[in-house]
């Protein structure tokens, strides 16, 4: 194959290796092997969560590409986030810890799989970085600048094996307390650039600031939990409209309350390397997340009975849940693992029964282990409540499966099947990238919330609810093509004086529009008579806020094209 013929794109390549995995090998293969195998689930869901792909596998890590840098930092912060979470409530035998190195540069296509010179960087990268910890290049690292609040240790040009120029390397830390630390020797920051003393200096500022306010949450081993409890929900439908399974029903009182939000991940920054002794002693670690009943998403309300009996519930226990709401608990066990073990293994039961395919977010996570969180995941993102427009359409608009937009004509025939038949309280959700999900429930409060979380957690990004029962709640743009669920939060610089109105966009009533200028200035209407009236006003009012270049960007909650 000539040079001209190769596909080569830019794109950032994130390398996860594990730690002294030939060790753990030697030990107990099997065992370290069904480990892996856990852990890397875990780590190719949250980078499906950030948009990224898997190409290759490497037997003890991975190889994913991400066509943003920010997403791959992203992504790569959350994973050891995970690692450090299932380590924490795990055995001496049961302990993984990754290294992950991240860059960007260019690469060559050759079928799935991706080779060149930006892999090998990513690769040498993982090696340099410290157990739990995070290695960027330059070429990232000015990328997530200002996107990003993270610690930064600029430790300059490195010289690794088969790459013939140095690279220039930035080591992240989850937090601001130190990783495991690779020696950095105090006259290397000597040498450096005063740029690059300035970053070290930063980090540690940074840090002290992440020890004042209690850094991130830790989740630390909790009492744990005899008998098995099971709570099988039912199926919600897979996406593109897939038929829920029939559930057990039970009466209960309606409630719109979602979970509380996690306290969101604290900057991370790693503390300046010095060449005399005296650094400072470490931040306690702040307490981990107690159990609420309440809190626990995706679960339906008439189940929430059998969450308070597992918070009442002494001695060792546990309790694990997949993203359907499928949850199964242990309880009176004789100590954490075992309980650990019989939670997960009784959900995955109820999942492989119930599910006829079984997707990687079908896989049950433990929730709590005793009476404390250790879900590794965020809580799902969610639109601003009351979750859905306080006034309907008028006239009312009837749903049909076949008109419902950002679907495919397969999803559009099962909604027609089986949404528009079916008889129990019922919500339409829409997602990112052409994302559809609907399951029953008792009560339109519960429904509308649970599909909500469950559409968040897949998508990462908050949903909107299309219908509620046979009723339409959003109207479709007719002038211009709904290309996907439009996601207030990512428009960047946006003015404090029209933030609040944006946030709450969403969830606006009747015909809105939002209107975006080249100088980031933006219009944003809501509550108008018609589509065309919607559009004009908004570009009206981008005009007026100083905005140059506008566009209609966005028509009800829908991201939108021309025709």
């Amino acid at each position: 194959m000539s040079d001209t013929q190769l596909v080569r794109r830019l794109t950032t390549i994130v390398a996860i290796d594990v730690v002294a995995f030939s060790t753990m090998s030697a030990r107990d293969e099997e065992h370290a092997l069904a480990l892996l195998g856990t852990r890397m689930d875990t780590a190719g869901t949250l980078i499906r969560h950030h948009r990224g792909r898997v190409f290759k596998l490497t037997g003890d890590g991975l190889l994913a590409e991400f066509a943003s840098p920010v997403e791959a930092v992203r992504a790569a912060l959350e994973i050891q986030e995970a690692m450090r979470s299932a380590n924490a409530t795990a055995g001496e035998n049961d302990q993984l810890n990754l290294r992950i190195g991240v860059n960007l540069g260019d690469i060559v296509e050759s079928g799935e799989d991706l080779m060149g010179d930006a892999v090998n960087v990513a690769v040498r990268l993982e090696s340099i970085a410290t157990t739990g910890g995070i290695c960027v290049s330059s070429s990232v690292f000015e990328q997530i600048t200002g996107k990003l609040t993270l610690g930064a240790e600029d430790i300059g040009e490195q010289h690794v094996k088969n790459i013939p120029r140095p690279i220039h390397a930035y080591r992240l830390t989850l937090d601001g307390s130190k990783p495991t630390a690779a020696p950095y020797p105090a006259q290397q920051i000597a040498k450096a650039s005063p740029r690059s003393r300035l970053i070290l200096v930063g980090s540690a500022v940074a840090a002290l600031a992440v020890a004042a306010v209690g850094g991130m949450l830790y989740l630390r081993q909790g009492p744990a939990t005899r008998d098995i409890q099971t709570a099988d929900v039912g199926s919600p439908s897979t996406p593109g409209g897939a038929p829920p399974a029939s559930v057990a029903t039970a009466p209960t009182a309606p409630s719109a309350a979602a979970p509380a939000p996690a306290p969101p991940p604290g900057p991370a920054a790693t503390p300046v390397p010095a060449a005399a002794p005296a650094s400072p002693p470490p931040a306690a670690e702040p307490p981990p997340r107690a159990f609420d009943p309440s809190e626990v998403p995706f679960v339906p309300d008439f189940r929430s009975r059998a969450l308070r009996n597992y918070a009442s519930a002494t001695d060792f226990k546990a309790l694990a849940l997949n993203a359907r709401g499928i949850f199964a608990m242990s309880t009176r066990r004789t100590d954490d693992a075992t309980a650990r073990r019989a939670a997960l293994e009784e959900c995955n039961t109820i999942v492989k029964r119930e599910i006829a395919v079984v997707r990687d977010y079908d896989r049950c996570m433990l929730y709590a282990v005793g009476d404390k969180v250790v879900w590794s995941f965020r809580s799902p993102a969610m639109p601003p409540p009351p979750y859905v427009p306080a006034a309907r359409p008028e006239p009312p608009i009837p749903f049909e499966g076949a008109k419902v937009p950002l679907t495919n004509s397969n999803a559009r025939q099962k909604l027609t099947e089986n949404y528009e038949k079916a008889e129990r309280k019922r919500a339409l959700v829409l997602g990112h990238n052409r994302f559809d999900w609907w399951t029953p429930g008792e009560n339109e409060a519960d429904v509308i919330r649970r599909n909500l979380q469950i559409c968040g957690h897949i998508t990462g990004r908050p949903c909107v609810v299309y219908a509620l029962n046979n009723d339409v709640l959003v109207r479709t743009p007719q002038t211009m093509r709904p290309v996907d669920v439009f996601i207030p939060q990512d428009l960047a610089n946006v003015p404090a004086d029209q933030r609040a109105a944006l946030d709450k966009y969403l969830i606006a009533n009747d015909w809105r529009a939002v209107a975006i200028a080249g100088n980031g200035r933006v219009g944003i209407v809501s509550g108008k008579a018609s589509e065309d009236e919607a559009k004009a006003e908004a570009m009206r009012a981008c005009g007026q806020a100083g905005g140059t270049g506008c566009a209609v960007t966005a028509i009800g909650p829908f991201l939108v094209a021309p025709n």
